[in-house]
């Protein structure tokens, strides 16, 4: 009986702890965005990984969210290249929206460091993204693309979270909008599009930004099919 007791105490102290957690994290994120939940519970849930014991996860609202996203950033891409061809526009959609950009979105305004979550390996794969992240900064081609694999989970919350703001504004697409579009800054641009990337020109940036020196060794290969020296 006596250690039934404690042990009681000891889940209600670490739920009331967890809760104030959560609260402060709302509370953050609310101030990242810019906008105050109606209902916050929805904020809450867009913060939960699935690992996360006992609590309702993101999952539902990621479904919303990558809709919602695809569209805000659809209308929006019309409306700034009424002569751009839809294939060129549905390009630009994608490079707006993949893993890779909402990921960088995410660690760009701190929103990682308030997902909820029960697995280290999330942990570890975070912050080695967060370190590539930061040595891409200012490096215009990597705004959709860089040196590590984006985790998932990042280009989750995003989602999440734009879901969560388009249900508590009453599902509408030009709120959500208004409030989610500095979160995605910068959005690729037609001329980002167009700008063909140079790994070379960006390792030497990358390196000299981190003091590091960069000596590149060219191998020349012969192809035995064609005759010629592949450099």
């Amino acid at each position: 009986l006596l250690f039934s007791a404690y042990f009681n105490l000891r889940i209600s102290h670490t739920t009331r702890k967890e809760k104030m957690k959560m609260e402060a994290s709302v509370s953050a994120v609310e101030k990242i965005i810019g906008y105050t939940f109606q209902n916050k519970k929805l904020l809450e849930q867009a913060l939960t990984h699935t690992s996360y014991p006992e609590a309702v996860s993101y999952e539902r609202l990621e479904f919303v969210g990558d809709a919602v996203l695809g569209l805000a950033i659809s209308n929006h891409l019309f409306l700034a290249y009424s002569s751009v061809d839809p294939g060129t526009l549905s390009l630009l959609r994608a490079a707006n929206v993949s893993t890779e950009k909402l990921a960088r979105a995410a660690v760009r305004n701190g929103l990682h460091r308030y997902v909820r979550h029960n697995t280290f390996s999330i942990v570890d794969a975070i912050n080695e993204f967060v370190e590539a992240v930061d040595c891409e900064d200012d490096c215009v081609v990597v705004k959709y693309g860089g040196s590590v694999k984006a985790p998932k989970i990042l280009a989750d919350i995003v989602e999440s979270i734009a879901a969560a703001v388009y249900v508590d504004v009453g599902f509408d697409l030009k709120k959500l909008w208004v409030i989610i579009r500095g979160v995605l800054e910068p959005i690729v641009t037609l001329q980002d599009l167009e700008q063909k990337p140079q790994p070379v020109t960006m390792l030497y940036e990358i390196c000299q930004k981190n003091g590091k020196k960069v000596d590149i060794e060219q191998q020349k290969k012969w192809c035995q099919k064609h005759g010629q020296c592949l450099c």
